[in-house]
């Protein structure tokens, strides 16, 4: 029999390209991921009324926000595609690997895309400054590959659960934990201008390395059961 299943490369850039015609259309993740954003920003400033926060403190709430959107936003990336109907025609023409990196790079491209829109506003509102923008960029895109990495495996093992939004956040933290403590130490050193070392960068990549071959691997069990 022959095999219907389309070269990975081209099944890859087809969802991602789908991906983002379908957000732009009903833009309800990045909705979602901007709402939660600004409401939780605009809490926090008016929480603070002004007051000086620590480089510790304003770390942790940068990465919080960061994540508590992805969890707002990242959980539909299969359960819509469930809800379409479409779920067992990618199954049936579009190999595993080739979904599980197209949905990566969308939600990846979709964090990096929020970040650039909170950074500057968090900033402002939290009367904060930053001197070593280059490393503070680069803390900011490994931590949101982790994310968007860990975020693209969870939420096709929860898209037949039921609960999805509270089920998404408890798999997923955990799995972030190590990352997650890391970019928080990383993003303090840069507060204090301080240039973080050259370990925390490899741990950093070396843990968004280890994760996406860890998790392709995983997706290919999930995808076919």
């Amino acid at each position: 029999m022959q095999d219907r299943k389309l070269p990975w490369h081209s099944v890859m850039g087809a969802m991602v390209h789908k991906d983002a015609l379908c957000e732009l259309r009903s833009k309800y993740a990045f909705s979602a991921l901007a709402m939660f954003a600004l409401t939780t920003l605009a809490s926090i400033s008016m929480s603070l009324a002004g007051a000086a926060v620590s480089s510790a403190l304003a770390a942790a709430l940068l990465w919080i926000i960061l994540f508590f959107c992805a969890m707002a936003g990242l959980s539909r990336i299969f359960v819509q595609e469930q809800e379409a109907g479409t779920l067992f025609t990618l199954r049936l023409y579009a190999g595993a690997q080739a979904v599980y990196w197209g949905k990566t790079i969308f939600n990846g491209l979709l964090l990096i895309a929020l970040t650039v829109l909170v950074l500057p506003l968090f900033i402002i509102l939290l009367n904060f400054s930053v001197s070593l923008w280059p490393e503070l960029g680069l803390v900011l895109v490994l931590g949101d590959i982790g994310i968007a990495t860990v975020s693209t495996l969870t939420a096709l093992m929860i898209c037949r659960a039921g609960g999805k939004g509270s089920l998404y956040t408890v798999i997923t933290f955990p799995l972030l934990l190590p990352q997650f403590l890391m970019v928080i130490a990383a993003t303090i050193r840069v507060f204090d201008g301080i240039l973080p070392g050259i370990q925390d960068f490899v741990f950093m990549a070396g843990y968004d390395i280890a994760v996406l071959f860890a998790t392709s691997i995983l997706f290919d069990y999930l995808w076919y059961d």
